[in-house]
């Protein structure tokens, strides 16, 4: 998430030179206007190019795809925690929200699904048939695609990340 702090002070400041150098003939608060504008609307690319790498993040990795157990069961496990840390970041922006009641609900459930993926990631480690292990995993990735979504969707909901 330091790269999306990062990004977006570099795109701001980036922005705002632009904005200061061009157009001699504008005031200083168009400028700063357009500048602001343009700042806005990287910060919304920014935003929507790091969901869709989230959500591609645990369907890109080989423990997904993998038949071994053990490396599924490693990976998954990784990725689970991946996206904890990421709810937990999201949870310390709770005042940037455009919606601060919306982005609670959202919150809440992507602290229920956290919980039913670890439920069905022990379920997955702990099945003895290949039925109830393909079950369990096929549940767990299920719910981890719904995590991805809805950490996508709570990041739309921050200041500057959203529409407007």
């Amino acid at each position: 998430m330091r790269i999306i702090t990062r990004t977006t002070a570099i795109v701001a400041a980036v922005s705002m030179a632009a904005a200061f150098t061009a157009g001699g003939e504008e005031s200083v608060g168009a400028q700063i206007k357009e500048g602001a504008k343009e700042t806005g609307q990287a910060i919304k690319d920014t935003a929507k190019t790091i969901g869709e790498k989230t959500k591609e993040a645990w369907r890109d990795t080989k423990a997904y795809a993998s038949e071994d157990r053990p490396t599924y069961h490693k990976g998954a496990a990784h990725r689970l925690g991946d996206l904890k840390s990421e709810i937990a970041e999201l949870k310390s922006r709770r005042s940037e929200a455009a919606d601060p009641e919306a982005f609670d609900r959202q919150l809440d459930t992507l602290s229920q699904q956290q919980a039913k993926a670890q439920g069905e990631l022990t379920r997955a480690k702990e099945a003895a048939g290949t039925d109830d292990y393909s079950e369990a995993r096929k549940e767990f990735d299920t719910t981890i695609g719904e995590m991805e979504d809805g950490i996508a969707q709570a990041r739309k909901q921050l200041h500057g990340s959203g529409s407007q």
